[in-house]
């Protein structure tokens, strides 16, 4: 047992069948999910694997079982990636760890839980210089009609309509949501973006910092969005495609594009989403929290220097977002500044702070509905 504070004792429930016998390990957000570390090696006792370990109080434990590495971490009914296990430390605790599956051994697709009707498109953008999956979702009773939709753009096209393509199968539901708004008289379109893989930090983050490795393509990729992406749509679907019934949104990193996007090129986009956007990068890799903080310009920064009088920003962030409370409490702080700095310099703010939300597409899913009335009920006739 390690560190100070309150002790979390961890015990392996039941195990797969046929589960090889192998030294279990301990992976944590709060230790850079390091699978080879000895001190987080589970011991047998009395027929039993157990660790115990203690962590201050104020911890946001994010953790997984693992055989040793990333490739065999637990996996979800399906042998897929589970979402993170999460605890808050509060005092001593015990738990009991159920393991379904392990990633290298047998798994099968997870089920689709698209709701709807959905193309899907493999689109080549000469900005990027390569093809992109994107995915359309309309309404009910959009074929056969003649009726035009406001449009919502989605970053991170993969996690918002389908649990077989999310990360974690934890999904948006974002059809679910705009399902029921469309049977409420509120109906739109939604298009996913798929991400270009290894180039999200690169496509998304307009800075150059370690996570893209000092290299941004957002100008590119927002080109993309804006001409190739949006002209196909419009021509494609019955659209309205003035940017009063625009929107560009998406979660983290999904965030800064979202803002860089929808504030550089307000002509396009007349509404940003901004789901826990990453407030704190700054160009050059440091971070941004109300100080001038390391390295160059950041995001705050930028945002207050492009003022769009009719822009609308939906901005929010959970609680519990991070690996300590202090970080969440910081988060939460510097999206109420962010969200001060920008009154007055677009048309509305719209913030929300969810209490108890992590940092993961089940909080961004339950808070999704609500953006999206938000949205299409400040719309104007078309």
């Amino acid at each position: 047992m390690t560190g100070e504070g309150f002790v979390q004792t961890f015990i392996l429930g039941s195990l797969p069948d046929g589960t090889p016998g192998a030294a279990f390990a301990l992976v944590t957000a709060q230790d850079g999910w390091d699978a080879g570390r000895a001190d987080l090696r589970f011991a047998l006792e009395d027929d039993r694997f157990v660790l115990r370990r203690a962590y201050p109080a104020g911890t946001l434990l994010s953790f997984k079982v693992t055989r040793g590495s990333a490739q065999s971490e637990e996996g979800d009914a399906w042998g897929q990636r589970r979402p993170d296990r999460r605890h808050e430390v509060t005092g001593d605790a015990v738990h009991v760890l159920d393991v379904q599956s392990w990633m290298d051994g047998p798994s099968v697709p997870r089920p689709s839980s698209v709701t709807g009707v959905t193309w899907t498109h493999a689109l080549h953008s000469p900005e990027l210089g390569d093809a992109l999956t994107v995915t359309v979702w309309v309404p009910p009773g959009y074929s056969g009609g003649t009726a035009r939709f406001p449009v919502l753009y989605l970053h991170d096209g993969q996690n918002v309509l389908d649990r077989r393509t999310a990360f974690a199968g934890e999904e948006w539901a974002c059809d679910e949501a705009a399902h029921a708004l469309a049977l409420a008289g509120l109906p739109c379109l939604l298009v996913a973006v798929t991400v270009r893989g290894e180039h999200r930090a690169e496509d998304y983050v307009p800075f150059g910092m370690e996570a893209n490795g000092f290299t941004s393509s957002a100008d590119a990729y927002q080109a993309f969005l804006a001409g190739t992406l949006k002209s196909f749509v419009d021509a494609t679907y019955r659209t309205v495609p003035d940017a009063a019934h625009t929107a560009l949104a998406g979660s983290s990193f999904g965030g800064l594009a979202s803002l860089y996007g929808g504030l550089s090129r307000p002509g396009v986009w007349g509404t940003v989403g901004a789901f826990s956007p990453s407030l704190w990068v700054r160009d050059g890799g440091g971070r941004d929290l109300f100080g001038p903080g390391e390295g160059g310009r950041g995001m705050v920064e930028w945002c207050a220097d492009h003022p769009s009088p009719t822009s609308r920003v939906y901005v929010d962030m959970g609680t519990r977002e991070g690996t300590t409370l202090a970080w969440a409490d910081s988060l939460v702080a510097h999206t109420r500044h962010f969200a001060d700095v920008m009154a007055g310099r677009v048309r509305e703010v719209q913030l929300v702070i969810a209490p108890g939300d992590h940092h993961d597409e089940r909080a961004w899913a339950a808070r999704f509905p609500g953006f999206l009335r938000w949205w299409l009920e400040g719309l104007p006739d078309a």
